[in-house]
């Protein structure tokens, strides 16, 4: 692989200001994931209650900052920027029928911290040998597959004009494809705020035509609750989110890996440890608070190049901010006039990105054993989907006791793929 060379390097500390500069552009980039995402996962578990949604946005700020800023001076030691898995909203979205919120979360808190033992034992790598090249692809595109129903009705919820609604989210996700095929590289990496700014004034200017009415503040933080008061075990909830922690962790090794390979560093493999501890800590700290946990995001690589900085310093500056927005509802507030359209639309696009990503790693499997790896990933995405999918009055129809694992689309595909690859398919070529 060829050296590339950065105008700031992994370890240099820059000028106060430069520092500043770069961590914004760090900080601009992943606020709107844990806005997206954090407001999906506040808004089914608290949906008549916008003070408890703010309080999850609040905790889900801090802990993401706490997490990254331990990462980038103590775990890992990369510029990776972190936010929260949308590997376990799936298992958010899977289970909010049949498990209560403190026994969501408190799976969340035991997996992540499973995770940190055995990465603190330096047992995962027994485990990520299930995770091959081609496994990951796939569970890439399920994460995607099975989140469908979630962002379908983001776009349609709320109006008595779904087909307009549809039609305006197709137009924002085009405008954004365009906006990714011609805008400079700086840009590229901020257009979902763009498209999250851009995107709301259009709904309200054009689409509806009035403006929202401005509501009283919410006073989320008098009534901060900090840590869960109902946590609950049920062990077939357990398992499925173990699951979604298996390709978690599978996606946080490969985000830590391929950033280290990027930078040619000398302690990968030290690096890759600690960065997963800090990980498993960081995600047993969520569940304790009840919030998703954190992961590595795999196109910090992108920004990297893009913006020739590989200094790992900016990022703690961008933590320290997400931490002081935590401390400031108000400011937070203001993301509930975001459109669930706008937030559907936005959710579409982050998923497409992330299953360009899966073809990407499909594609040498796909030339050397193209008609096999067909047949893994078009079963395991065509029954996760089916799933997905299932109507409520079918579901119902599962024993209670395994509802949690059959009713989840994540933990059916990647199960289907773990098996046609490491048995029926196990001597094809990788």
């Amino acid at each position: 692989m060829d050296k590339f060379t950065f105008e700031h390097n992994l370890d240099e500390h820059m000028p106060l200001l430069t520092t500043l500069i770069f961590g914004l552009q760090w900080y601009v980039v992943v606020v709107p994931y844990i806005i997206i995402l954090g407001s999906i996962a506040a808004g089914i578990h608290y949906a008549d209650s916008p003070a408890l949604q703010l309080n999850y946005l609040q905790k889900l700020f801090l802990v993401t900052g706490l997490t990254l800023f331990i990462q980038v001076l103590w775990g890992h030691r990369l510029p990776l920027i972190i936010g929260p898995a949308a590997v376990l909203l799936s298992g958010i979205v899977a289970n909010q029928a049949d498990a209560a919120v403190g026994t969501v979360y408190s799976s969340v808190a035991l997996c992540g911290g499973l995770l940190a033992v055995l990465s603190w034992c330096k047992l995962l790598n027994r485990i990520n040998v299930l995770f091959t090249t081609r496994v990951i692809g796939i569970v890439l595109l399920l994460i995607a597959f099975t989140i469908l129903p979630t962002i379908l009705q983001l776009i349609v919820a709320g109006s008595d004009r779904p087909f307009s609604q549809l039609i305006f989210a197709i137009t924002l996700i085009m405008a954004m494809l365009i906006g990714q095929r011609f805008l400079p590289n700086v840009l590229k990496s901020t257009i979902v705020i763009w498209a999250l700014l851009v995107g709301s004034l259009a709904y309200y200017g054009l689409l509806v035509g009035t403006w929202p009415n401005v509501a009283a503040p919410v006073q989320a933080a008098g009534n901060w609750q900090l840590m869960v008061t109902d946590f609950g075990f049920d062990l077939v909830t357990a398992i499925s989110f173990l699951f979604c922690f298996l390709a978690l962790t599978a996606n946080d090794l490969g985000s830590i890996q391929s950033t280290a390979s990027l930078l040619q560093v000398d302690d990968s493999e030290k690096r890759s440890n600690a960065g997963l501890i800090v990980t498993g800590l960081g995600n047993l700290l969520a569940g304790c608070l009840g919030v998703m946990g954190p992961v590595n995001y795999s196109f910090s690589s992108g920004i990297i190049i893009a913006s020739g900085c590989a200094s790992r310093f900016p990022l703690a500056a961008a933590a320290l901010g997400m931490m002081l927005l935590a401390l400031t509802p108000s400011i937070i507030g203001l993301f509930s006039y975001i459109p669930t359209v706008v937030t559907g639309s936005l959710l579409f696009y982050t998923m497409c990105a992330q299953m360009a990503g899966g073809l990407m790693m499909l594609t040498k499997s796909l030339e050397t054993s193209g008609f096999e790896t067909g047949l893994i990933i078009g079963v395991s995405l065509m029954l996760g989907t089916l799933v997905a999918f299932m109507p409520a009055a079918m579901t119902a129809t599962i024993p209670a006791v395994i509802r949690p694992l059959l009713s989840n689309g994540f933990v059916v595909g990647v199960t289907a793929a773990l098996i046609l690859e490491h048995g029926v398919y196990a001597k094809s070529s990788h």
